[in-house]
């Protein structure tokens, strides 16, 4: 059984407390064996998807930063690699702590924040299990403002959240208006920032060609706004039962809800069939 099955994790694949179930990952792993590539995709760094799934059997690839970076779980190597344009990075950056906001800026395979801009995403209401499991693989420095001036620090995506929804609004409008970037939404607390034309479709493009592996034997599982282009693209595209509506909408079927491993009772589908 050759097919690639992309599943995202926030809200997908994790429980609400950011945790994989010892059922998904049975589920998981067993469909490794059975010849289904089962691909980690997200809007996380590499790291901190590595973080969650490396002791899962089998599990190889991930597709992360929304399809910036597609890399060997095993290896670290990275077999795609997209980079925002650099004269842009640093306008972003200047204005999201000019406006007090959170940022956190994903290069290669890390993800970094600063030690006075990390505290801000805990007054969003994206929940402290979030926030904790974000934080946690994140590199804390004091300052990336040189690095970034100098284009020494080459960026992939951004993350940016705001307290205040409609000042996140606000500033996602101005910054949707320059068409080499895409944004997103994972939550109505935080936004993603990252080169158009790189999506978390590409990955599955990338892993498909590289494995020959057809179109028709492609799924995608997800649960929000990030996810949309990949459930457009798969051959079938999933939402969890508790996904944005906009992603429910472009879905050819809805699973149970990520606290209810909605993910691996696809899975235990596929492999039923």
């Amino acid at each position: 059984m050759k097919k690639i099955v992309a599943i995202d994790l926030d809200g997908t694949l994790l429980h609400s407390d950011c945790t994989i179930s010892s059922y998904s990952k049975e589920v998981i792993a067993e469909a490794v064996k059975n010849g289904i590539m089962v691909v980690p995709t997200s809007g996380r760094s590499f790291r901190s998807i590595k973080n969650q799934v490396q002791d899962i059997e089998g599990v190889k690839y991930c597709i992360c930063a929304n399809g910036t970076l597609v890399g060997n779980i095993q290896t670290e190597e990275l077999l795609h690699n997209c980079k925002i344009p650099q004269n842009l990075v640093y306008d972003i950056y200047k204005e999201v702590k000019e406006r007090h906001g959170f940022i956190e800026l994903y290069c290669d395979n890390d993800a970094y924040v600063e030690k006075d801009t990390a505290p801000i995403i805990y007054d969003t209401k994206m929940g402290k299990d979030f926030c904790d499991s974000m934080l946690s693989t994140d590199v804390i420095g004091l300052s990336y403002d040189l690095l970034l001036r100098r284009g020494t620090m080459r960026i992939n995506k951004i993350h940016v959240a705001f307290p205040d929804p409609q000042e996140l609004r606000e500033f996602a409008a101005k910054t949707a208006e320059n068409k080499n970037l895409m944004v997103t939404f994972p939550s109505e607390y935080n936004m993603e920032i990252f080169p158009s034309g790189c999506n978390k479709d590409v990955g599955i493009r990338i892993l498909a060609e590289k494995y020959n592996i057809a179109h028709e034997d492609t799924v995608a599982i997800g649960d929000s706004d990030n996810d949309v282009a990949m459930i457009e693209y798969a051959h079938i595209g999933i939402a969890v039962a508790n996904a944005m509506e906009v992603l429910k909408e472009k879905a050819d079927y809805i699973t149970k809800s990520n606290d209810e491993d909605g993910p691996a009772i696809v899975l235990k589908k596929i492999l039923e069939k």
